[in-house]
């Protein structure tokens, strides 16, 4: 490690600008999710070429044609984007060393380089897409940008084990071991950039509410990744809010997409992912023992009316659903798939433990 890293590393706690980051970054997402919605009008007479929406494997926000220089340009740009905030964590692992276990409330110089990568290519972003339009859904199926958004929540449910359990506060030994939670502590920044970055880039900025709330996530999220190394980064409220915020983006898309407001799919996505603030996340907080019950009974209260008969004076969800299990599915994805991830690195770490020397 170089003289001036180790100054950098000693010098930056001497400042609160990770705070004041942190809050402009919440004032650039509302503000630029509100630029996207003021200037989506002028969106229009492309969004009245798009195909008709086909379900739910079909992505409606795509030109009917491909072009060879959008999809290039498009693709340039999501490669620069990603290798640039590559670049940035690669230069932070080897020179941040000391503030992995200390994080600064200052600002170091990966941040100062990850904000301004950020904020340059959502501006470039918007550009593009009122120019070609066409995000990476126009090569790449829809299930992709879905799949990277999971694999960064089961991520965080592996490192977070070892603080606040797996469920109900219990934290799972193997194969969630505190070496594999802290295997991916380390190593996950190169994954979550990754799945942030392909998502945003996965979508045009059109000013629909299932983009606009999609892109206000992006922005939380692109705040979180740029303030790595401080304490705001692992600031246990702010990383339950931002696990949170996928089911409220979840339901606005649901209800507000056609396909999916027919068969009430917003169910399954507001019930699971409470069901998770609920029995999982909820428990990064030293709570009194009334307020999770209180949550609790508020969770099954929910549950109660949503598909109690509407004669009754409930929503009147088919109650066969609720036998099918319906409020876990997202639960039972998230948690088996975490199961995996820890089974798999943790025979990848024994396996290095026992490779001998030389």
């Amino acid at each position: 490690m170089t003289v001036e890293s180790e100054n950098e590393q000693s010098g930056v706690n001497s400042s609160r600008r990770a705070y004041y980051a942190w809050m402009s970054g919440l004032l650039f997402t509302v503000a630029f999710t509100l630029l996207i919605w003021a200037i989506g009008p002028l969106l229009d007479p492309v969004l009245a070429t798009l195909l008709p929406d086909a379900g739910a494997e079909w992505y409606f926000w795509k030109l009917p044609t491909r072009e060879f220089m959008t999809m290039f340009i498009v693709w340039t740009f999501y490669l620069a984007h990603q290798f640039s905030i590559w670049g940035a964590i690669y230069w932070a692992q080897k020179n941040l060393t000391q503030l992995r276990a200390k994080p600064t409330t200052g600002l170091t110089r990966y941040n100062w380089a990850a904000i301004i990568i950020n904020v340059a290519f959502i501006f470039l972003h918007l550009v593009q897409t009122h120019i070609w339009f066409d995000g990476l859904a126009q090569d790449t199926p829809i299930w992709t940008s879905q799949g990277s958004v999971i694999v960064m929540l089961v991520i965080i449910l592996i490192i977070e084990n070892p603080s606040r359990g797996l469920f109900l506060g219990k934290k799972m030994g193997k194969p969630m071991t505190a070496r594999v939670s802290g295997f991916f502590r380390r190593n996950h920044a190169y994954i979550v950039a990754w799945a942030i970055v392909y998502t945003f880039w996965f979508h045009p900025m059109a000013y629909d509410p299932q983009l606009l709330s999609g892109f206000f996530y992006m922005f939380l999220l692109f705040t979180q990744i740029s303030l790595a190394y401080t304490v705001v980064h692992i600031n246990k409220g702010w990383i339950v809010f931002l696990e949170s915020f996928v089911g409220i983006h979840a339901f606005i898309v649901a209800v507000t997409t056609l396909s999916q407001a027919v068969t009430g799919i917003w169910v399954m996505f507001s019930t699971g992912f409470a069901f998770m603030f609920v029995f999982t996340y909820m428990f990064a907080f030293k709570v009194r023992r009334e307020i999770r019950w209180g949550v609790f009974l508020g969770y099954i209260t929910a549950i109660t009316w949503i598909y109690l008969p509407s004669q009754f004076g409930g929503y009147g969800r088919d109650i066969t659903r609720l036998f099918m299990l319906e409020p876990l599915w997202i639960p039972i994805i998230l948690y088996l798939l975490a199961i995996v991830f820890s089974a798999i690195t943790f025979v990848y770490v024994r396996l290095r433990q026992s490779k001998p020397e030389g």
